[in-house]
């Protein structure tokens, strides 16, 4: 298969994402405190699991990142990566919230040093989830402003500190994640207060979340030539029939997810958002000067993590979509949403994009130094096929980063749901050597990269 017609732009960015807590291990180096994503595995459906048990996760030695990274960054380098997404690890640097570690910053620097080394451009999260638990137990997260202050000094910091090498930034990873009722706001370092409605909580948790990434637009437009992508986790909806009223379900819910393109984009919340909060009554508390800082700090490029689409109908927030196939977790497998979603995203914001994420996990076999992921070659050619089209079509297209091309720990702390194109040899609770092999896809992404998406096989 072949993108054909137009080509991608000559400095397009392939490479991969991960974040610190899946993948560093090393967990009490430099003064590393537990920090809140440690808390995302012993979450139920409705909370914490029996006990409130809030022991560290498996997360304690992830893939060894913080030992091999080197000689990972070497592999990836041979592979053929531009750019790499990585998150610092806020509970490593600020064990605390307040004071900063140096150990962990010249690890930093090193593993920044490092990536460029092997020809890789740094993409830098200052917030994947990784809040010192300290300030989940304090302050309650991000419901308080003053975590929001310790929040922008920390980031203030790291962009004086690594800004001269990196340039680009996320303030918070899947930003949008934050704003989907119903969920646990764990991983925010919050839960709602006794007494206060839940819909205004986590519109509060928006609205504070909204000015720390203004201020964080704000710092890094004073270091020269940095921008800053905002970040979605995106998931289009479709309309289960094309009856009006499913086609409203389906509507509303994408205006709930532009809501986060349009504060990136032109600095204000959508008419639809604020008519909502309004009507029923859940406006967050907004501080003098707070929609001033917002309008006056908008993102440079538009960034999403894309897995799946959605399908919804009237009275009912997802139904199973006939015509699309599922992956073992259960994720709707489509590349044409993604297409699609490019399309509508572009035509309006008309701000550059970049897919920071995409993977399929699966449950890889291991067998005779390899695997033969011919299943994830087909996943990730009809998504880069995709943006390729898409690019064809007129989008703004900037790179495309997978999701884990070492496979790492997932979300929940388990070695089942691999994503890479490079194995470790570890499994949930067994460490062995966690040595790294090649699988049959690094071989196929190596080609892509080094015909620019030319050649998809």
């Amino acid at each position: 298969m072949k993108g054909g017609g137009k080509m991608l732009r000559e400095d397009f960015y392939w490479g991969g994402a991960v974040t610190a807590h899946q993948s560093e291990g090393a967990y009490e180096a430099g003064g590393k405190s537990p920090a809140v994503c440690d808390l995302i595995p012993l979450l139920g459906p409705s909370g914490f699991k029996k006990d409130d048990h809030f022991s560290h996760s498996n997360f304690k030695d992830g893939i060894d990142a913080y030992h091999l990274y080197d000689e990972d960054f070497a592999m990836l380098e041979e592979l053929g990566f531009t750019s790499y997404r990585f998150s610092i690890d806020w509970s490593r640097v600020s064990p605390d919230g307040i004071h900063f570690s140096e150990e962990s910053m010249q690890f930093y620097d090193d593993f920044i040093d490092s990536m460029i080394r092997h020809g890789m451009d740094p993409i830098c999260s200052l917030y994947h989830f990784e809040m010192p638990q300290v300030l989940y137990e304090k302050y309650n997260g991000f419901y308080s402003r003053e975590v929001v202050d310790m929040f922008v000094n920390y980031a203030n910091k790291m962009i004086d500190r690594y800004g001269n090498r990196v340039k680009k930034w996320v303030s918070f990873n899947e930003q949008n994640s934050i704003g989907q009722y119903g969920s646990s706001k764990i991983a925010y370092g919050a839960v709602c207060p006794e007494g206060v409605d839940d819909e205004t909580f986590v519109n509060q948790l928006v609205h504070n979340t909204f000015v720390a990434h203004a201020k964080v637009v704000e710092k890094v437009h004073t270091v020269k030539d940095a921008l800053v992508l905002g970040m979605v986790i995106y998931y289009p909806f479709y309309a289960y029939s094309c009856s009006p009223e499913d086609q409203l379900a389906a509507f509303n819910a994408n205006e709930t997810m532009n809501m986060y393109f349009e504060m990136f984009t032109y600095g204000t919340y959508s008419a639809y958002s604020m008519s909502q909060m309004q009507k029923n009554k859940t406006m967050p508390l907004i501080e003098d000067g707070d929609l001033e800082l917002l309008k006056n700090n908008t993102c440079d490029w538009l960034s999403l993590s894309y897995y799946f689409s959605l399908t919804t109908k009237a009275g009912q927030d997802k139904v199973n979509n006939p015509h699309i196939k599922a992956s073992d977790w259960g994720w709707p497998i489509d590349p044409m949403g993604l297409r699609l979603g490019l399309r509508d995203i572009y035509a309006k914001y008309r701000l550059p994009i970049i897919v920071t994420e995409n993977g399929l996990g699966t449950k890889d076999k291991f067998i005779d130094g390899t695997v033969n992921d011919d299943y994830r070659i087909d996943y990730m050619k009809k998504h880069i096929n995709a943006i390729y089209t898409a690019v064809e079509e007129g989008v703004d297209c900037r790179g495309y980063l997978m999701w884990g091309p070492i496979d790492i720990l997932s979300s929940h702390a388990e070695m089942d749901k691999r994503y890479g194109v490079i194995y470790v040899n570890r499994d949930n609770d067994d460490l062995k050597d966690m040595k790294r092999y090649k699988k049959k896809s690094f071989y196929w992404y190596q080609r892509v990269i080094e015909t620019n998406g030319e050649d998809l096989g």
